[in-house]
């Protein structure tokens, strides 16, 4: 094609180009903000005259048309092609991922959810970018401080104040409303809610520069640089006359190193997904995918991910991080362990092992799959130290296993698993709580070695106290239904044959000599029968068994939550030039070695019922342990926590 027929073709289209630059650049084009400096603290950030509402007022005007809104989207959405899309990078955060986690993400930030009614996040997303305009009245920014929806309630009916309380989602216009501004930047001032006001800003500010994230292609061959770029900022180096037919970003400097036909062939492509998608044109959207889907990749292939990683995180994200295959397979195997452990089917401890060391291996695929794509262990965030803990904990306890062979180690981090697995696959659909599951950088201070020793020995100690916390709970459950069934139940006497004897080994110290702590068996007389004195046999041996079990747990949990305080006053001198400033979790954490302290003291200086006291602490330094881990982070503001 000449390029006087390529002008003649372009000049047929540049009205409709013209209408789609303005939508689809709004995100592209510099904006004037104020400085932050200017903006007071707490400042939501929204409605009228604010540095991140409406930077070009006249642009709500003409994105606003009956014809975008009423548009019937029902066939364009069956049709369009989103697969070739939806493995495409991008990076967002400095982090380089498909557009199906960036859209995930990105709906999770607006809507409070993973996606809106059931509809895929990426077309959702999409549609929010080329067509603003369809969502400027949905309800689709979430707030989620219940007193905030509150006090929003009191400037609309009373029909409305309920949804808004029952729901939490209200919409861009509202919000961009000159009342509701003053509202929230009145609510700032509370402490106690500034942050859920800010919360609200930032899924605002996400929505209006959707166009902004759309930062679609790498950085070229040889460049320095490692900041990708939007489409539309290709546009200078696509030649001075298709640059004057589609009339837009004329100010902006052509970035060195793209070949004019791969800048011409990007900005067609995405101006072609855009113009469709606003049109409703699904033919003219899926060949703007189809363009994008070839020549993407192909600008820098030592940058751009590889096919195979890409696909490999498209799955990870299906299985949800394998959360969801963690929890069916440790759940089957502390199932399987129970059974075997108090005696009902012996037989069952080989399958449970099989399915406890399946468990284990599918936890370390998938955190294998983590640290590939993140490209860093992945121990950063509340959600990686909780699969982390886990991790250590079970291998641990299959180490243990294998060697002692009592089914009570494989039960009691087979427990832990579970728990793990299944805390990070359910709170973020019942609390609507975001505990670090999308894949993100570490603070280059914070990315030294010493993060890794610090943080995996104290994760370590967590999941060990758990299974202390497990085989306390079980301890004093079987005592209970011993001394409420003295004459036994169908299963439940205990003991298996394959216990392991602790006087010698692993807690000798702490265990021989020990057996007159437990209410000794009745001796048979006359009167009591040799099936009877069996069973008694059985159920102090297999409280024997337990205690011995918790101990060792309980030694190695105190020892590494130790070395995990003193590693990380290392790390705190290496990283903020000081051992130990009394931060919230710094002191929680040595509250909660204090208490295991006392607990292994006791062990040495009772003279009696030294396995009660040890079960009941260990249920109680759980307890701690859990409020140091949880409640510190969360709710007190420090150095190592999630409050604000």
């Amino acid at each position: 094609m000449t390029l006087k027929q390529f002008v003649s073709m372009m000049a047929l289209v540049a009205v409709t180009l013209s209408l789609v630059a303005v939508n689809t650049v709004r995100g592209s084009m510099p904006i004037q903000q104020g400085s932050p400096a200017d903006i007071p603290a707490g400042h939501p950030e929204i409605g009228p005259g604010s540095p991140q509402v409406n930077p070009i007022p006249s642009m709500k005007l003409m994105r606003r048309t009956a014809a975008i809104q009423n548009q019937n989207r029902t066939i364009f959405k069956k049709d369009i092609n989103l697969v070739p899309l939806r493995i495409l990078a991008v990076q967002n955060n400095d982090q380089v991922k498909t557009l199906a986690s960036w859209a995930s993400e990105t709906v999770q930030a607006i809507c409070g959810f993973d996606s809106i009614h059931g509809q895929d996040p990426l077309y959702t997303v999409m549609d929010m970018a080329f067509r603003p305009q369809a969502w400027d009245n949905r309800n689709c920014i979430f707030v989620e401080t219940v007193p905030i929806r509150e006090q929003l309630g009191t400037l609309v009916s009373k029909a409305q104040a309920k949804r808004i309380l029952q729901q939490g989602t209200v919409s861009p216009d509202f919000l961009a409303r000159a009342d509701v501004h003053n509202l929230l930047v009145k609510i700032s001032s509370t402490a106690a809610l500034s942050s859920g006001v800010a919360e609200v800003s930032r899924a605002l500010e996400t929505f209006q520069n959707l166009g902004d994230a759309m930062k679609f292609v790498p950085p070229a061959v040889g460049s320095k640089t490692t900041d990708w770029i939007r489409p539309l900022e290709l546009l200078p180096n696509t030649g001075a006359v298709v640059r004057k037919i589609l009339k837009m970003n004329a100010h902006i400097k052509p970035v060195a190193g793209y070949a004019r036909q791969q800048a011409l062939s990007v900005v067609l492509g995405f101006i072609s997904l855009g113009q469709g998608w606003q049109d409703n044109n699904v033919a003219e959207a899926n060949q703007g995918i189809q363009v994008l889907a070839k020549i993407l990749p192909t600008i820098n292939p030592k940058v751009y991910p590889s096919y195979l990683k890409r696909l490999v995180e498209l799955w990870y994200d299906r299985l949800f991080d394998g959360t969801l295959v963690g929890v069916f397979l440790y759940f089957i195997a502390l199932t399987l362990f129970v059974i075997a452990a108090v005696g009902a089917v012996p037989a069952v401890r080989k399958p449970a092992l099989v399915f406890f060391t399946a468990a284990v291996a599918v936890q370390a695929l998938f955190m294998g799959v983590r640290w590939w794509l993140a490209g860093r262990i992945p121990i950063q965030n509340e959600f990686e130290s909780v699969l982390g803990s886990a991790f250590a904990g079970c291998v641990i306890g299959l180490i243990l296993e294998y060697w002692k062979k009592n089914n009570l180690f494989g039960l009691a981090m087979s427990f832990v698993g579970f728990l793990a697995m299944t805390a990070c696959f359910v709170v973020p659909f019942v609390l609507g709580a975001n505990i670090g599951a999308n894949i993100g950088r570490v603070d280059g201070v914070l990315n030294t070695y010493w993060l890794y020793i610090h943080v995996n020995t104290v994760i370590s100690s967590y999941a060990l106290i758990a299974a202390s916390f497990c085989l306390g709970v079980l301890y004093l459950l079987m005592k209970l239904y011993y001394h409420l069934n003295p004459g036994g139940g169908p299963g439940l006497g205990g003991g298996t044959g394959t216990g392991m004897t602790m006087a010698s080994g692993i807690g000798s110290s702490l265990v021989a000599g020990q057996m007159g702590d437990f209410a000794s068996p009745r001796h048979p007389t006359t009167t009591t029968t040799a099936a009877a004195a069996d069973l008694a046999v059985r159920r102090h041996k297999f409280l024997l068994q337990l205690d011995a079990a918790n101990i060792v747990i309980l030694q190695m949990g105190f020892w590494f939550l130790g070395s995990g305080i003193i590693f990380g006053a290392v790390w705190a001198d290496f990283s903020w030039g000081r051992p130990w400033e009394w931060d919230p979790k710094e002191t929680f954490a040595l509250v909660t070695w204090l208490v295991y302290l006392i607990i292994v003291h006791l062990r040495f200086v009772t003279p009696k019922y030294r396995p009660d006291w040890t079960a009941w602490l260990s249920v109680l330094g759980f307890g701690v342990m859990m409020f140091n881990w949880i409640g510190v982070n969360f709710f007190y503001v420090g150095l190592h926590s999630y409050a604000t």
